[in-house]
């Protein structure tokens, strides 16, 4: 009952901690640590809508049905949206250099800034075949699957740098 918790001194200590480093930041300093945290927060739902509306794709082309285009095609824009709010996030957390001296960080900026990119192309192309439906959607088909495949990559380097190494998901 009187006991200190020691979990708790620890947390306590790392607040202590935190809060003496920041003192000696700036403003600037602790508005870009500050955004570049948000980064893990914001990137789960881009991730979600990419995969997912290839996965509506591929149930539209099972069921026959092109209405599930329009909703990928939400579910690209949106995405879009957010891929671009989390590489800008990610280049907060990162630092802003084009090179890094770790090759899974550098790999992992430069492969979510292009899914960025690729995710606005996406979503300008589904909306061009929303508008002229007899076009052919190959190359839509190829850059979605590459964007999940990219999607699938970045999402284990982003665990490989913040979980410890390239056997974070070793069985």
């Amino acid at each position: 009952m009187g006991g200190r918790d020691i979990a708790g001194d620890d947390m306590d200590m790392g607040s202590m901690h935190e809060e003496g480093a920041n003192k000696n930041k700036s403003f600037g300093e602790r508005l870009v640590s500050w955004l570049g945290r948000l980064h893990t927060m914001v990137i789960h739902f881009p991730i979600a809508l990419f995969i997912g509306a290839f996965g509506v794709e591929l149930f539209g082309l099972w069921r026959r049905n092109r209405d599930y285009q329009h909703v990928a095609h939400i579910m690209l824009a949106v995405g879009a949206l957010g891929a671009i709010a989390a590489a800008f996030l990610g280049w907060f957390a990162g630092g802003f250099y084009l090179t890094d001296r770790n090759p899974i960080l550098m790999t992992h900026r430069w492969l979510g800034t292009l899914i960025a990119v690729f995710g606005v192309a996406l979503a300008w192309m589904a909306a061009r075949h929303r508008k002229g439906p007899d076009r052919s959607r190959t190359l839509y088909w190829v850059v979605l699957g590459l964007m999940t495949l990219a999607i699938s990559i970045q999402g284990f380097l982003g665990g490989t740098f913040m979980h410890g190494g390239i056997n974070h998901l070793a069985f």
